[in-house]
C-alpha cells in the first residue's frame, strides 16, 4: 500500500485488512502538521486508516490511538508491528467518565466502522459488546504527550463525550481537532451538537467545514458559525481550531 509516496505492509488477518480511504485526510494532516508541533491523538482507530496517513505525512510524530473494539485493537497492533512504527494504541475509548459501556454494532462484521457507544444511535443493531471508556484525567501520567498538535475524533455520535473527556488536554495544549459529526437527524443528535458548540465557544475555538471534491479530495475549508441541520454526508467533516489560527487555515493559499 502506498500513501503520500510511502509504502506500508498491510497484514491480512482472517481475511481482514485495512484499506485506503478518505484521501482528503492526508492533505488535512499535512496542513495541520505544518502549523503545529506535537503528537497526533487518534480517537477511533478502527483498522488504522488514519494511523497510516500520519506515518506517511510525518513519521517522526508521536502517535497515540484509542479504540474500544478489541478486534480492531488487535489488528492495529499487528499493523504497527509489521511496519515497525513507534506507536501506541490503547484498548479503550475516550469519554466524559471512566466506565464500561455497550458498543452497539450495526453490521455483521467484528470491525464494524459504524459501531457506536451511543445507545440507539442507529436503528437495528445486530450485536453489542461491553467496552471500556476512560476520561483523560484517569489515564496514567504520560499516556498522552504534553504537546499535542492534532486530535482526530471519529466515534459515530460520541463526539461530545470525547471532547468532554479530553477537556484538560484541549485547555492545556489547544490542539486542532479533526471531527466527523453526522447529520442531526434526531433531537438527541442536535442537542449533542449544540453542547459541542457551547464547549467550543468556551474554549474560543472556531468551526471550519472541510470541503471535498467529487473524488473525495481536499478542496478547502469553509468557516461556519454552527453545525446546523443538514443531511449531506459529504459535509460532515470539520476542523475545530483555536480562533487565532482559524483564519490562517481558512485563507491558506495552498488550499483548493
Amino acid at each position: 500500500e502506498r500513501i503520500a509516496g510511502r509504502s506500508f505492509i498491510i497484514p491480512v488477518i482472517n481475511g481482514r485488512k485495512t484499506y485506503s480511504s478518505e484521501p482528503w485526510m492526508t492533505e488535512v494532516i499535512r496542513r495541520l502538521f505544518e502549523l503545529k508541533s506535537g503528537a497526533f491523538i487518534d480517537v477511533g482507530v478502527n483498522l488504522g486508516q488514519t494511523l497510516l496517513k500520519v506515518a506517511a505525512v510525518d513519521p517522526s510524530r508521536a502517535y497515540v490511538g484509542f479504540e474500544p473494539n478489541p478486534t480492531c485493537v488487535d489488528y492495529a497492533w499487528k499493523l504497527i508491528s509489521a511496519n515497525e512504527l513507534p506507536y501506541q494504541v490503547i484498548p479503550a475509548g475516550i469519554s466524559s467518565e471512566t466506565t464500561i459501556l455497550n458498543l452497539e454494532m450495526f453490521r455483521a462484521e467484528e470491525t464494524d466502522p459504524s459501531a457506536s457507544i451511543v445507545p440507539s444511535f442507529r436503528a437495528n443493531s445486530v450485536d453489542h459488546r461491553p467496552v471500556m471508556v476512560i476520561n483523560s484525567d484517569d489515564l496514567p501520567a504520560g499516556t498522552i504527550p504534553d504537546d499535542v498538535a492534532v486530535v482526530k475524533v471519529d466515534v459515530e455520535g460520541g463526539e461530545l463525550f470525547v471532547i468532554e473527556g479530553l477537556m484538560p488536554v484541549l485547555k492545556q495544549t489547544r490542539p486542532f481537532l479533526v471531527v466527523e459529526i453526522l447529520p442531526a437527524s434526531t433531537p438527541q443528535r442536535l442537542e449533542r451538537q449544540q453542547a459541542i458548540e457551547r464547549h467550543l465557544a468556551a474554549l474560543d475555538y472556531a468551526i471550519l467545514r472541510i470541503v471535498r471534491s467529487d473524488r473525495d479530495r481536499f478542496e478547502g475549508l469553509k468557516p461556519i458559525d454552527e453545525f446546523g441541520i443538514q443531511n449531506d454526508l459529504a459535509l460532515c467533516d470539520y476542523i475545530l481550531a483555536p480562533r487565532a489560527q482559524a483564519d490562517r487555515l481558512a485563507n491558506d493559499p495552498g488550499a483548493g
